[in-house]
Parts: structure tokens; sequence; C-alpha cells
């Protein structure tokens, strides 16, 4: 439909075969340190720490990468972030394992601010609305492949008499050895550099208000904090909750990305008719009830109901959040601010995930799933009392 350059298609393709290998290793990290004996606290702070280490070097990151080329910088990404996953999952102690997971949180900052600008580079402006839907797409695509795997391939491989422990350990090993083929077709992009002089000059001097940005940053925050208490954990709520095995929490997490695809693609058509900021405040607000259900009930059917529908009405609402926040600021700035508003969530998604395992460890799932609840009901309230009226007003 679409004729998308050749680097373009390259990008893609190495974007799928990075997202399932590390897919894979994400969907099964928490089942891996839980079958080891680690508690959700410590779980949370090992989420938490990865989170840090990529919300610190997100905007130093965005800058660097402008004066880089691609090759070199795509090859360092991938070895280093294979490497980072690849600590945790043989080492010993709790300090070795933290160093993993922060070194493969330092090089996600980078290939996360890689992909807007080099779509940019990539296409023209008729086919490059559809080259960002058909990135998202490819990346969602990639998760469904990786958790089916992933959920899999544990107990394939402990079918041979070892133990289940191990079988996550070598599963995880085989999706971070399928990251690294992500390398041939990055490395076959054309040697080029991300940005001109001209947008390097842009990039560092901030042109929208600080007010603005702050208003536009506050119910990222909001969100990443009610995300952070429960949603790293919900691998482990069907586990210990269900008794769910992981090839079962696999298709259930891979049928939770389809639905998140529909999802996206509807938003647009609510936004026409109702505007962006009451679309998003609709869909945070139909989420709730299926996040006390989450926390109340005991029976499978509406717990599976409840995470999927939870899963495509909120994130549905983020593609327009972004495209939002980004009309709002000035052209010049909106690397800088995409690299802002990723930090805020990033920072407050990684303290409430420390919190929020140690609550689910201590108290069980009910008091953190109501702290979400409570998130997303005040971010709702700021979406309608500061972004709606500049919504209105624009």
């Amino acid at each position: 439909m679409f004729k998308f350059q050749r680097d373009a298609k390259l990008f893609l393709w190495g974007n799928f075969l990075f997202g399932f290998g590390l897919t894979g290793f994400i969907f099964l990290f928490n089942l891996y340190m839980k079958a080891r004996g680690f508690g959700e606290g410590s779980i949370g702070t090992l989420l938490a720490v990865r989170n840090y280490a990529t919300m610190l070097l997100a905007i130093p990151a965005a800058l660097i990468v402008r004066k880089m080329t691609l090759k070199p910088l795509f090859l360092i990404v991938v070895i280093f972030s294979a490497i980072g996953y690849t600590i945790p999952v043989i080492a010993e102690s709790m300090p070795q394992i933290l160093s993993g997971m922060a070194i493969s949180g330092l090089f996600a900052a980078f290939f996360s601010v890689i992909s807007g600008p080099f779509i940019m580079q990539t296409s023209t402006k008729r086919e490059r609305t559809h080259l960002f839907s058909f990135n998202f797409a490819v990346s969602l695509s990639s998760g469904i492949l990786g958790n089916i795997v992933a959920g899999n391939l544990p107990l394939i491989i402990s079918r041979g008499g070892v133990s289940l422990v191990t079988g996550y350990r070598d599963a995880m090993l085989i999706h971070i050895v399928f990251s690294l083929f992500s390398l041939v077709p990055f490395l076959l992009i054309k040697e080029k550099g991300l940005a001109d002089r001209e947008t390097l000059k842009h990039f560092t001097h901030i042109g929208t208000s600080k007010l603005l940005i702050l208003k536009l940053s506050l119910p990222h925050i909001l969100v990443g904090l009610g995300a952070g208490i429960t949603i790293p954990f919900l691998n482990l709520y069907f586990r210990d909750k269900f008794l769910l095995n992981s090839a079962q929490i696999g298709y259930l997490f891979s049928i939770s990305q389809a639905l998140m695809i529909v999802g996206t693609l509807l938003a647009p058509f609510f936004s026409k008719r109702l505007g962006k900021i009451k679309t998003v405040i609709l869909s945070q607000l139909l989420s709730v009830p299926f996040l006390f259900f989450l926390g109340v009930t005991h029976n499978l059917l509406i717990a599976i109901i409840s995470f999927l529908l939870r899963a495509a009405l909120m994130n549905m609402a983020q593609p327009l959040v972004t495209n939002f926040s980004l009309e709002m600021v000035n052209k010049n700035d909106q690397s800088l601010i995409s690299g802002i508003l990723n930090v805020a969530w990033l920072s407050a998604w990684g303290i409430s995930a420390n919190i929020g395992g140690r609550l689910i460890e201590a108290k069980g799932y009910f008091i953190p799933f109501n702290l979400t609840i409570v998130a997303y009901l005040v971010s709702s309230f700021v979406y309608a009392l500061v972004l709606l009226p500049m919504e209105r007003e624009k």
C-alpha cells in the first residue's frame, strides 16, 4: 500500500527482531526471579533500577545520538543491551543483578530516542503517519509472538528433566541471543546521522514555556505512579492467585497486546468526535472498574476479562496524549519535550514499582490495585482541569 524507503523497512525488521528477543526476557524475568526465591519487593527494586537508569540517560542520550552515525550506534545499543540483560540471568548476588539491570536501562534510553527522529528522516509527509503506526504495530506484534514463545519455552525445556528455574533461565538466554539477530538489518541501513547542525542548535534551546511543560508532565507522572504499583506484577498476579503456568500467562499477555493494537487503531475515530483529551479521560475512567475487579475477584474468567479490557482502554489513550503534547509545544522543542515526558513517566513508574512490589509482598494485591485506581482518577481530573481547556482554546 505504501512504498516505505529501504532504510525504513530495514529498521522495522530490526525493531521486530530486537523487540521479540527482549519481550521474552521481560516477560520471564519476574517469574524467574520469583522461582529463585526473590520476593516482590526485591523484584520491584530491580525493575525500578532499570527505569531509573533509562530516566537518567534519556535526555543526554537524545543529545548524544544526534552527533553519531547509525551503524556504530545500533551496534553499541544491541550488544550492550544483550550484555545488560544477560547479567541478571547468570549472576548470583543482588549487586551483580542490579548492575545488569542498570546497564540494560542505560542502553534502553538510547534506543528509545532513535525511533522517532529516524522515522522522520526516512519518510515523506505522505506515508509518515502510516510508518509511525506501522512501527508501533510491529513493536506490539513482536511482543505478541515474544510472549507466546517465552511462555512455552520454559515448559518445553523442563521436559528434558531440568528444573523449571533452569527452563526459565535457558529460555531467557535464547531470547537474548535472538535479539542479536537484529544487528543484520540494522547494520544494512545506510550510514547517516540523525540531525544536522541546525537541529542541534534548536535542540539545546527550549522555546516552550516551563509552565506548559509542567502542565503536560503532571498527568504523565500520575499515570506512571499508578501503573508502576501493579502493572509490572500482573504476570505474578496470575501465577500466584490463579496458579497459571508461564505458557498460559504468555497467551494471555499476547491477547492483551492484540487488543491494545485494536484500541490504538480505534482511538483516532473517537478523538475526531470527542477530541483527544476527552477520549483520554473517558478511556481512563472506563478502565477503573476493571482494576477494581482485578483487586477483589477470585474468579479467573472475571480476572482475565478485566485484565484484557483494562489494557485495551488504558493503552489506547497513550498515543493521543503524546500527539496532543507535541502539538502544544514549539516545533523545535518536540524531541526534547518527548524526552522530558518520557523521564516524567519513567521516574514515577520506577518509584511506584519499588513501593508496589513491597506492598504486594506484605499485603497482597487489593491495596496496590486501589492505589492505581486513585492515581488514574486524579490524572483524569488533571486532564479535565488543566489540559481540556488548553485543547478547547487551541
